[in-house]
């Protein structure tokens, strides 16, 4: 994936100062100018909203940079646009306008939820997830609603959790759980970012500015170990003393240093320290990860869950999140090629059979799930031009473009797994800017 973008980022701003185009500061950098402007009308959808390359001078050849989001099922199965589309349009009728034992959104009028159906819940993570598939695939109004009902029933605007979302509540939106839940406080910056650049709304911006200040400077509670810059298993008492390595979205890290308002230097410096945590997390034999780790890396054992050591449900986001982070980015790429070639040789080896492994991949059992099957395909991103994988990248392609979406009673945790790998592997899953 290498390629020699900087060449053409460099004569590009060149031309725009050259030009006399504005400056922008460092948050938000110039771009091409308006869709007018000789090849750059691609990186606008329909409604003008930007996705396209950045000017910065950089070697790195991750789709921040160049705006490429070319599908791998096109270039590697041969999948056309439109087979695309339909593809997502399935995911979408599916999990969000399907019948009663498929769907996971359900619509309130002006609000919606998306529920956890085998514990009968809604959860933060959830909720987050919902806004992210809603703003990529440009259903504002569904995004709306997600975002109401969460701001109604979850977000807590002052008071000890000041910024923070309640993880759990009823459907009805009471009751439930106070505490945090950390990978949902990252999904739902990234995509209240995403949409106000998307949707031109400044009252996005000013929501997500909200929660970014307060991970950092809420007096009571703080997102991120500040001596190790890694997001904390929970900000609170000694749950800060360890992580899930599940949480470690090291591209919307790299976003919230480059977007946020406050804090510049705390989230620039979580980005190269959640790397290194994600890395330092991956089995040196198995590539697996365990689904609570201490800063080292090593499995964290807690009292209340028995399987916090082990590869379990948490876990398997780990190869979605770095593969995201190789494509869009592609700043840890040598590291994050490592990663791939641990954890798909080892499920290889298994012939994708089995779901749950202890750190060291010895003591299988469950079967192989649709959430494995998107996230480890997101993986073989970092395995593209390395020789000999080649067909292995090919068949964890189709398996997660084969696969057959769930219903029933455990669709919910799966099923958003494997749509936001989907949302990646479509190339559907775009870093929307600030319009040039």
């Amino acid at each position: 994936m290498k390629t020699h973008w900087f060449i053409f980022a460099a004569a590009l701003a060149l031309a725009l100062t050259l030009s006399g185009c504005r400056k922008d500061s460092p948050a938000n950098p110039a771009v091409p100018d308006t869709p007018d402007t000789p090849g750059a009308s691609s990186y606008y959808d329909e409604n003008g909203a930007y996705f396209g390359p950045t000017t910065e001078a950089t070697h790195y050849s991750g789709a921040y940079y160049t705006g490429d989001y070319t599908s791998p099922f096109k270039t590697y199965l041969g999948k056309t646009d439109q087979e695309i589309q339909h593809k997502l349009d399935e995911l979408w009728n599916h999990y969000f306008k399907g019948n009663n034992n498929e769907r996971v959104y359900f619509d309130n009028g002006n609000e919606a939820y998306i529920k956890d159906i085998n514990n009968n819940d809604v959860r933060s993570e959830g909720m987050a997830y919902g806004m992210m598939i809603a703003v990529q695939t440009n259903h504002k109004a569904e995004f709306d609603k997600l975002w109401t009902w969460t701001k109604n029933h979850m977000w807590h605007k002052g008071g000890e959790w000041d910024g923070y979302f309640a993880w759990q509540r009823s459907d009805n939106g009471t009751g439930g759980d106070d505490n945090c839940c950390p990978d949902a406080e990252m999904y739902f910056m990234a995509s209240l970012l995403f949409a106000a650049h998307r949707w031109d709304d400044n009252g996005y911006w000013d929501d997500a500015q909200y929660i970014l200040k307060r991970m950092w400077e809420n007096p009571s509670h703080v997102l991120f170990n500040r001596d190790h810059h890694i997001i904390t298993f929970q900000p609170t008492g000694n749950e800060q003393t360890f992580s899930n390595p599940s949480y470690d979205l090291p591209a919307f890290i790299e976003l919230f240093s480059r977007w946020s308002d406050t804090d510049r230097n705390d989230w620039t410096a979580a980005v190269s320290a959640t790397r290194n945590h994600l890395y330092k997390s991956s089995n040196s034999t198995s590539g697996l990860f365990s689904d609570y780790s201490n800063f080292d890396g090593t499995p964290h054992a807690y009292s209340y869950n028995s399987n916090a050591t082990k590869y379990m449900y948490d876990a398997m986001r780990c190869a979605m999140n770095f593969g995201m982070d190789y494509y869009l980015f592609g700043v840890d790429a040598t590291r994050q090629t490592q990663m791939a070639k641990r954890i798909i040789d080892f499920f290889e080896a298994d012939g994708y059979k089995h779901a749950r492994f202890n750190w060291d991949g010895t003591g299988a059992s469950e079967t192989y799930t649709l959430g494995e099957t998107g996230a480890n395909a997101v993986a073989c991103y970092a395995l593209m031009g390395t020789t000999g994988y080649e067909e292995i990248i090919r068949k964890n392609l189709q398996m997660a473009w084969d696969a057959t979406l769930m219903t029933g009673q455990y669709r919910y945790y799966d099923g958003m797994v494997h749509y936001l790998s989907m949302l990646h592997l479509c190339g559907s899953f775009k870093i929307w800017k600030p319009k040039p």
